[in-house]
């Protein structure tokens, strides 16, 4: 049981590191000269997806048993607290 749990601890790093890696490139394509075009656009709009479903997969590892919830009450409507991304991400 432990290897598995060392694969999964292994597998959410690599999930949290493409997520900071696109946040990067989302960052580096808002700084391009012609940002304001709709093909920029939909590509910072494509890379905010891909952050989206890697953290699904995280949510998805959570689901399984692996993992931390880095938004324990998230699901409590009376939170009024805005908690910033887990990772740290701009998007």
């Amino acid at each position: 049981m432990e290897e598995k749990e060392t694969c999964m601890d292994e597998h959410i790093v690599a999930v949290k590191c493409c997520r900071v890696e696109c946040d990067k490139v989302i960052q580096m394509m808002r700084t391009l000269p012609a940002g304001s075009s709709r093909e920029s656009a939909l590509a910072i709009t494509n890379a905010q997806q891909a952050v989206m479903w890697l953290g699904m997969e995280l949510k998805r590892c959570h689901e399984m048993g692996y993992g931390q919830n880095p938004y324990p009450n998230s699901k409590d409507p009376s939170n009024t607290i805005i908690e910033p991304t887990a990772d740290g991400l701009k998007m």
